[in-house]
């Protein structure tokens, strides 16, 4: 049957045009094919990598608090360049995680693409994520104001800190509300306090660890904290004291420091006995004129506040014979005793001459007297 066809000439005359309309076809599909996706190319097709989006997360209730979910995204897209331009242009697509329907504690969660231009394919990296939700809890703390003492000007202490707000109300997840251990109130200050100030600082929540913590809200952000300066301790006078002889047979003229007084912490009847600090001066390596660096001293239980070396200036001279001094001494000694005995003999001479006078006196008067007595018989 087939020999028979094959040999009849209308026969290979319409197998003929068979195929050549199967072939005509499947080039007219092939340039067809090629024209669109030239045309697809001139119209700008591309895939572009977004990176940075946002992610909204759709969750209506207010009681509990879900942690877990990243903030931004990356993001694939694919279709027309003027679109996805555009697109990025105006800024109206976003990633959301729904967490309409979840319950306390671990689920995974899909990241769908929202607001894509029609014609435009988005991969999502990550595709999917795993979110934690817990109940939310408030708690109410105390405010702790704190004030490191370097802040604090020399010669000068603070009392109790206080603050606007004793209290404070912290809202977030149960675990994390249940692990906060203090809530302090840190002042800070570019100079050092020398009297009582009032500074605005932020609060700051640490846990158990003392880290701190930021997944909470705060019913109150920053609040004033007075903090009380008074002076601190007692001004005491000071008194240089010698200690030692200075070298190459030279004396000390003179010693004489920066400060006149220091300031002392203590109980108050130890200060109240004390009413000059002596500072010994040590001028056993001193050869000439200088200035000396001198550590203060001051007794067991008291403080020192002020600065703990003051600068003594000490100057010298040349010591004097010492024999020279004696011999001059002597002789001193002997003028003095050799006027004293010279006084001495003038006084008793006058004494001597007096009683002299007083005896004549006394035996003519006694004459004149017998011889009246005489007369009268």
């Amino acid at each position: 049957m087939i020999d028979r066809i094959l040999s009849s000439r209308w026969a290979l005359r319409v197998l003929a045009l068979v195929l050549t309309l199967v072939l005509y076809s499947v080039t007219t599909d092939s340039t067809a094919s090629k024209t669109q996706e030239s045309g697809l190319s001139l119209l700008g097709n591309d895939t572009e990598v977004i990176t940075g989006v946002q992610v909204k997360v759709l969750n209506d209730s207010d009681g509990i608090v879900i942690s877990g979910v990243p903030s931004e995204v990356t993001m694939e897209v694919k279709g027309s360049r003027n679109v996805i331009k555009a697109m990025e242009q105006q800024g109206d697509f976003s990633v959301v995680a729904d967490l309409q329907n979840v319950s306390v504690g671990t689920q995974i969660v899909k990241l769908e693409p929202t607001n894509l231009p029609e014609g435009i394919e988005a991969t999502v990296t990550p595709a999917e994520i795993t979110v934690t939700i817990q109940e939310k809890i408030t708690k109410e703390f105390n405010v702790e104001p704190e004030i490191s003492p370097q802040l604090i000007a020399t010669g000068y202490k603070s009392g109790t800190p206080t603050s606007d707000v004793d209290k404070i109300k912290v809202t977030g997840p149960r675990d994390t509300i249940l692990n906060i251990t203090a809530v302090k109130a840190k002042v800070t200050s570019e100079q050092p306090l020398n009297e009582t100030t009032t500074i605005k600082t932020n609060l700051t929540v640490l846990d158990n660890n003392y880290n701190k913590i930021t997944n909470v809200q705060l019913s109150k952000k920053s609040v004033e904290i007075t903090v009380p300066i008074s002076k601190s301790g007692k001004s005491i006078p000071i008194s240089l004291i010698q200690k030692g002889e200075p070298k190459n047979n030279l004396t000390i003229s003179s010693l004489t420091s920066n400060v006149s007084q220091v300031t002392l912490e203590g109980d108050e009847k130890e200060l109240d006995k004390i009413k000059s600090l002596e500072v010994p001066v040590d001028v056993s390596d001193v050869s000439g004129n200088i200035i000396k660096k001198v550590n203060i001293q001051v007794p067991d239980g008291i403080k020192l506040v002020s600065a703990p070396t003051i600068n003594v200036t000490i100057r010298t001279g040349e010591k004097v014979n010492n024999v020279r001094e004696e011999t001059n001494e002597q002789n001193e000694e002997v003028i003095e005793s050799s006027e004293k005995k010279a006084t001495d003999t003038n006084t008793e001479a006058e004494n001597n001459t007096t009683d002299e006078a007083t005896t004549s006196d006394s035996e003519t008067e006694n004459k004149e007297t017998n011889t009246s007595s005489e007369t009268t018989e």
